[in-house]
């Protein structure tokens, strides 16, 4: 066929459109690339699911779901993690239980009253002083420490305390509020000050809490002891058992009652009435009388009849001598003789006390035979002696001054080795007999008698404070004016923070809220 036959050929081929074969080849084609297409679409699909799925459970939707709002700003479910879960987890830890909504209000309330401290701070241009900046970052280093100690990682730790979503910079930023919040307090606190003429108010009307009641008790018992049967059962007292033994211990008060109005010896009579048959005499004399705050007259009838007992003692028309039988129901009698009620004017609740720490020098060699104590840590008998005579020295140039308070902070400045107090001029505010000091330091602090400008010389045999302290009593405050300064200072915050909860509400997610626990 020669080309110019061929080329009208392939024209008029082309006119009567594709062959069979040509058709066949091109739905094949047409299927594949749908096919391809298909399988592209579907991968897409797969791929966006399977990532959808992965971020799902790191919490990413969860952990950013609001579930509170205070003064504007929203607090998600991680960061209520950080008041939720450690109080959840104390509970878990000594197999307590508290079910999860209750949980969920407690961590609600503390949020809110931190969120409105806060808040209330920002207003006030309140700041964060360098001390609460410092021990933000001094938290989470011992919380490192801990983690390290524990055997896991520090964001391990934090999300099994704190929280599946609890992040480092979150902890920061939760930790630096709360600080602020507390400081805001207590600066707020400090401000909080009261007259004599309000303590005397007050205890106007809190005498039976403040006053100290003398009087003696002994408890005769009417309850009737429970059997055993023959197989090992306890068998409860019958009814008429219990009566029996409730009649028999109201004929033993009432005749020690009798006794003690002819004039008998309480403490003689109330141990023979008490006495069983089949127990010997005790030589040692036992004292039934005893002297309690009113605050805590309750807790001293345990047996029961707290309620009645404390009544008749607190009456005002009660007198020296007088004497009462108290029945507690289906348990006993109480025989009472008060003795005496006073206001104590001679202890003391709090004291502001300054202080120069003297260290015996270190100069021994640790021992190695010796595996129980470390000699380099311990100083001489000589070094002991040299800082007791150092500290004399500061004493005594103390004495030769005008002797007041700003002359000794000056000398707690310039020799003190305490490193908490010396920039303060040795200062320690508001300490109570039972502030973990140097228990020889308390002591001479609250001893019988002390009185403001006091000083004097404590020993201290503490590991790292081995040393002498020269002491100066700045104030102290009579327990009770503690006792009432305290009560009308926390009636004042309670009052004031009511106050700014108002001012900065918090408004909840029901719903997000739940997905705590």
């Amino acid at each position: 066929m020669s080309a110019s036959r061929e080329k009208k050929q392939r024209v008029a081929q082309a006119a009567n459109g594709p062959t069979e074969k040509e058709r066949r080849a091109a739905e094949a084609a047409r299927k594949e690339r749908s096919k391809t297409i298909l399988y592209t679409v579907v991968g897409v699909v797969l791929a966006v699911l399977v990532i959808a799925l992965l971020v799902w459970h790191t919490g990413i939707f969860t952990k950013g779901k609001v579930v509170a709002t205070v003064n504007g700003k929203d607090y998600t479910v991680a960061e209520m993690g950080y008041y939720y879960y450690p109080t959840a987890n104390m509970y878990s830890q000594y197999g307590l239980t508290m079910d999860a909504e209750t949980l969920r209000q407690s961590a609600l309330d503390s949020l809110q009253q931190y969120a409105a401290l806060a808040a209330a701070a920002e207003a006030e241009g309140f700041t964060l002083s360098e001390e609460g900046a410092q021990s933000v970052e001094n938290t989470l280093s011992q919380i490192k420490t801990y983690a390290s100690q524990n055997g896991t990682t520090f964001k391990t730790y934090i999300r099994n305390v704190y929280g599946p979503y609890m992040t480092e910079s979150l902890l920061r930023e939760c930790l630096t509020r709360d600080t602020l919040a507390q400081e805001y307090y207590t600066a707020h606190a400090d401000t909080l000050n009261y007259t004599d003429d309000e303590l005397n108010a007050y205890y106007d009307e809190h005498a039976n809490e403040l006053d100290t009641f003398t009087y003696s008790a002994v408890f005769i018992d009417g309850s009737a002891p429970s059997t055993t049967d023959a197989d090992g059962n306890t068998v409860e007292a019958t009814d008429a058992e219990k009566a029996t033994a409730m009649s028999t211990a109201k004929a033993t008060a009432d005749k020690l009652l009798q006794d003690l109005e002819d004039g008998g010896d309480f403490d003689a009579l109330a141990a023979a009435a008490t006495q069983s048959d089949d127990e010997e005499s005790d030589d040692e004399a036992t004292s039934y009388e005893t002297t309690v705050v009113g605050a805590s007259l309750a807790n001293a009838f345990s047996a029961g009849g707290s309620d009645d007992c404390v009544s008749w003692l607190t009456n005002e028309g009660r007198e020296a001598g007088d004497l009462n039988v108290i029945e507690v129901a289906d348990t006993g009698y109480w025989v009472l003789r008060f003795t005496d009620r006073a206001l104590d004017t001679d202890s003391y609740g709090s004291a502001d006390v300054r202080h120069i720490l003297v260290k015996a020098e270190l100069t021994q060699e640790d021992d190695p035979s010796t595996e129980d104590v470390d000699e380099s840590t311990v100083p001489t008998q000589e070094a002991l002696d040299a800082a007791e005579a150092k500290a004399q020295e500061i004493l005594d140039e103390y004495n030769a001054g005008d002797k007041t308070a700003d002359s000794f902070g000056a000398l707690a400045q310039q020799y003190s080795e305490d490193p908490g107090s010396a920039e303060n001029g040795g200062l320690y505010e508001g300490i109570t007999p039972s502030t973990s000091f140097l228990p020889a330091f308390i002591d001479w602090t609250f001893a019988d008698g002390r009185q403001p400008g006091d000083t004097g010389l404590v020993e201290n045999d503490q590991e790292g404070q081995y040393g002498w302290h020269v002491m100066y009593l700045q104030d102290h405050t009579l327990t009770w004016k503690y006792t009432a300064e305290n009560a009308l200072k926390s009636d004042a915050l309670n009052t004031w923070m009511e106050e700014l909860e108002g001012t900065y509400p918090v408004t909840t997610n029901e719903t997000n809220l739940a997905l705590l626990g």
